[in-house]
């Protein structure tokens, strides 16, 4: 089996995408560097109204990550995530995939508070 060349971004490369994507609003992507196994992500954690809110958040994230043909690492509790984005295929190091699905979860995330804080103004103006 062959396995097609898969760039790694540089430093320079990272921190523009990462300033790219954290142009959106927090919580903030960053850049962790684990030492075993050695592994380079862009790591994020989110904390969300509630677990259906959570669970609305989470469909949204599979479907960009089958969208873009590549998929986060996750971690849930309740309503807080962690994601993080690698590329196993290039060593563990952070590739455009990466950025690009940190960057296309983050509109999702974006999108979705957003919308909950419009139900909730309009569920406060009802009550007056």
């Amino acid at each position: 089996m062959s396995y097609k060349f898969i760039p790694v971004l540089s430093e320079d490369s990272i921190r523009r995408g990462l300033q790219r994507i954290n142009k959106l609003g927090s919580p903030y992507w960053d850049v962790e560097l684990y030492d075993t196994p050695r592994m380079h992500v862009l790591k994020v954690h989110y904390k969300l109204k509630n677990f259906k809110t959570t669970w609305e958040f989470l469909n949204l994230v599979a479907n960009q990550a089958s969208k873009l043909r590549h998929h986060p690492t996750i971690i849930t509790t309740y309503n807080n995530v962690s994601i993080e984005c690698t590329t196993h295929d290039a060593e563990n190091s952070i590739t455009e995939k990466d950025v690009n699905l940190a960057e296309a979860i983050h509109l999702e995330y974006q999108e979705l508070i957003s919308k909950d804080v419009s139900k909730d103004v309009s569920k406060d103006v009802r009550m007056q």
